[in-house]
């Protein structure tokens, strides 16, 4: 008989008590499982997204970006379709039909961000409290009360009567919902097992609620009952010193020769309606950002080295996980089309073919109007034009998560409906104002982009665009024929002098807009003289315009884009990447030697001179290593509250005047009583206050110093939140160089969510990059890993095949969908 040794017996109990306690542990894990899988005092259920066999670990690759070939039957394709991801897991997409060209797109989509369109559709929609609870009530009463859900399904109407767009969306719908019909809650996105709950199925109306999500996003410029309130009080002529309506300095969108200038562009007058009734005693802040827009220019063959034209295109938008964008390559019998899309929208919205070349910027003009109504004492009826008509009325149900559905009433007029009232009285000042903008109306972008991705030369192009009503843009054209146009295309109401910029009187017909700018009249420029055209979010046209409009306009990048492009005789694909990254503040280096001219030198001690002296060579570059960038900040910071402290006694002053008017008063008016410091007896002029405005910047500036440091690149961080807002999903603390009024416009949240350059040619070369990634899958290595080369200033070659062969030799990864 064999001899067992002691120390066999010993490793085989211990080989026992490990199998013993993993045994016990995955019970333990099993019935935790079983216990948290079931939500419990409020908390959503755990135990699912901990199971290790279909929770989160789950989602901790992209297995279809993983593998080589993939192979899919799916019914209702009409015939196969040829999918290729290139090295940045771009995917493009080869069909031999519009039909299966877009569903494939849906389905593609889906697969990379299928959580972020659902998501949108929700937001804009107004249902987010049925995701995250009564947190979002207020939120979604806002957007069920704006009527961008009645906008939506106006829209459907109408697609549903045009059989070519009908068949796109209806296309690209079917395609997401057989990618949801894949799912089970293994492979989920992590994000519906973290918030427990399920996509539901796609529909025409969720991607038609994403466009009017986008359109609620560009044209959330809203200071009407604000400048009310102001032209009141401070009268017609101080109004239109503090908040001109026009800047002739600016260099506009489109600049035609001019005939006869529009008065009315230049001075607002008071409508004759504006009694001290419409002063209210506060306002909501608006949240609409009006420092960030886009850019885009193009530059014809004429200024080139290859003697093809360059177009540039970078939307600042708010930067978060998922990227707002999406990149791919559609192809099929009628087009060959790259750019970006939107999740869930069909189409490519900026882009090139071989033929042309597109971009959009936000035109920043004022589409959204509020009329003050006079109401009968039962609420049922309000005054129009003598007469008592009554309201209609809606009862909207707004579900709620772990709570009974709150049953809102919402009463429309002939304006639109009423947002806030007395039982939502989110802002005072707007309570029984009616609302009436552009995005509640029925429109056919998609069957613009359509068109436009299809178009060969500028008169298809053109033909496309006339489509596209909101939100207002800038559409930026390059063809390979060398011609360049720009047009600020959208639906624009004609207005008299002022309508529109005020809150407008609710019970008088003449009010009300009922015809817009005709398409031949829009702002327009082609094949200009210089050779360029650009547009950075200013004003579209100059003061021949005969149409009065106002909105929310920027200056400094518009002005720094002509600078640049004026300045060079001969351009290539990389001289526009340093133009596009350019971190110049135009009115830093047009305010500083006028600042420090007005100083009082010898008020100033000797180091304060010798500090002066130094700065007073900055190029206004706010560059990552620059130093004195933050010292410009804290003294226009300081200036602004020392000349406007005079507004801050109004309970409604919430907009600041632009520093561009600081900037006019100081060179133009030196001794206005703006610069009046009311806290002392004595009368100061602009030279005191800037004087003083340095002198605290500057203790600040070294205390900061000591403490920090003032490189701009350690003080600029930006966050990339993930739509959650769970911080271990985003990407935190990225230092970088950038400034809102820079071409390269970064702040904390917001910047470049776009960056592409374009050469026409025999074949398009193109270069592009977004700070994000493919993936919409938070565990994917392509979730985020553009980021880094974005924010260092990199790009990445935009693969654009011109046939599938080309396709097929240059990717690492091929799906095959076949019916």
């Amino acid at each position: 008989m064999k001899k067992i040794s002691l120390n066999t017996n010993k490793e085989a109990k211990i080989m026992r008590n490990k199998l013993l306690y993993s045994i016990i542990a995955f019970s333990t894990l099993i019935i935790l499982v079983f216990i948290l899988s079931r939500p419990m005092f409020g908390v959503p259920a755990i135990g699912k997204i901990l199971n290790p066999f279909t929770g989160g670990v789950q989602n901790g690759t992209d297995e279809r970006l993983e593998h080589s070939i993939l192979l899919k039957n799916l019914k209702s394709l009409t015939d196969s379709v040829e999918i290729y991801f290139d090295e940045h897991q771009v995917p493009h997409i080869y069909a031999s039909n519009t039909k299966d060209l877009y569903f494939a797109q849906g389905y593609v989509t889906a697969y990379l961000r299928l959580w972020q369109m659902d998501l949108t559709s929700y937001s804009a929609e107004g249902r987010l409290s049925e995701i995250f609870g009564s947190s979002f009530l207020e939120y979604d009463r806002i957007k069920r009360r704006t009527g961008m859900l009645a906008g939506a399904k106006k829209t459907l109407k109408m697609i549903e009567q045009d059989s070519e767009t009908s068949v796109i969306l209806t296309s690209y719908t079917n395609g997401v919902n057989a990618y949801i019909k894949e799912l089970g809650y293994k492979n989920l996105p992590f994000e519906y097992k973290l918030l427990d709950y399920k996509p539901e199925n796609w529909s025409n109306l969720k991607s038609i609620l994403i466009m009017k999500y986008m359109s609620n996003m560009l044209t959330g410029y809203e200071q009407d009952a604000n400048m009310t309130q102001m032209m009141m009080a401070l009268g017609e002529n101080r109004f239109n010193i503090l908040f001109p309506n026009f800047n002739a300095n600016v260099p506009p969108v489109t600049n035609v020769p001019i005939d006869k200038e529009n008065q009315f562009l230049e001075y607002v007058k008071k409508p004759d309606y504006l009694t001290n009734i419409f002063l209210s005693s506060d306002t909501t802040p608006n949240e609409y950002n009006p420092h960030f827009g886009s850019n885009n220019w193009v530059v014809s063959g004429t200024k080139t080295i290859s003697g093809f034209p360059i177009l540039c295109n970078d939307p600042h938008l708010k930067l978060t996980f998922p990227n707002i964008w999406l990149q791919m390559q559609l192809t099929s019998h009628n087009m060959n089309v790259y750019g970006v899309s939107i999740p869930g929208a069909p189409t490519i919205i900026i882009g090139f073919n071989e033929n042309i070349a597109w971009g959009v910027t936000n035109g920043a003009t004022d589409v959204k109007d509020w009329y003050k109504l006079k109401i009968s004492k039962d609420g049922r009826h309000y005054e129009y034009d003598g007469h008592l008509l009554e309201f209609e009325k809606n009862i909207e149900e707004i579900k709620i998560k772990g709570k009974p559905s709150l049953y809102d009433t919402i009463r429309s007029s002939i304006h639109g409906p009423i947002v806030y009232d007395r039982n939502f009285q989110k802002s005072p000042e707007l309570i029984n104002h009616a609302l009436r903008w552009e995005l509640q109306n029925s429109s056919n972008e998609f069957l613009s982009f359509y068109k436009v991705n299809k178009a060969k030369d500028f008169s298809e192009y053109k033909n496309a665009i006339k489509h596209y009503c909101s939100p207002i843009q800038n559409f930026v054209f390059a063809g390979s024929d060398n011609t360049i146009s720009i047009t600020h295309q959208g639906k624009i109401p004609i207005r008299s002098n002022g309508h529109g910029k005020f809150i407008l009187d609710g019970t008088n017909s003449e009010y009300v807009t009922t015809k817009y700018i005709p398409l031949d009249s829009l702002p327009e420029e082609t094949n200009p003289e210089k050779g360029y055209l650009f547009s950075a979010n200013q004003q579209p046209t100059n003061k021949s315009y005969p149409y009065f409009y106002s909105g929310s306009y920027s200056k400094s990048r518009a002005i720094q884009i002509d600078k640049l492009l004026k300045d060079r005789d001969i351009f290539d694909l990389e001289s526009m990447k340093k133009i596009q990254l350019d971190n110049t503040n135009s009115f830093a280096t047009e305010a500083l030697p006028v600042l420090i001219a007005k100083i009082s030198g010898n008020s100033l001690s000797h180091e304060e001179r010798r500090i002066l002296k130094d700065f007073g060579k900055w190029n206004g570059a706010y560059n990552f290593i620059d130093v004195h960038a933050k010292l410009f900040e804290l003294w226009m910071s300081k200036i602004r509250d020392l000349t406007w402290d005079k507004l801050k006694k109004f309970s409604f002053y919430k907009i600041t005047p632009d520093d561009y008017v600081i900037l006019n008063l100081i060179q133009q008016n030196p001794d206005s009583d703006w610069f009046d410091n009311i806290k002392t007896p004595e009368k100061e002029h602009a030279g005191h206050i800037i004087t003083q405005a340095f002198r605290d910047a500057l203790t600040e500036f070294k205390s900061l110093k000591e403490q920090k440091g003032v490189r701009w690149g350690d003080l600029n961080i930006v966050n990339i939140m993930h739509l959650t807002n769970i911080k271990a999903f985003s990407k935190m603390g990225i230092h970088s160089s950038g400034h809102p009024y820079a071409i390269n416009a970064i702040s904390k949240s917001w910047g470049p969510s776009w960056r592409m350059i374009v050469e026409l040619g025999e074949t398009p070369k193109g270069y592009g990059i977004y700070p994000g990634g493919q993936s919409g899958n938070i565990g994917s290595k392509y979730y985020d890993n553009f980021v880094k080369d974005w924010s260092e200033g990199r790009y990445y070659e935009l693969l654009f095949f011109k046939n599938k062969l080309e396709a097929k030799n240059k990717s690492y990864i091929k799906w095959t969908l076949r019916k």
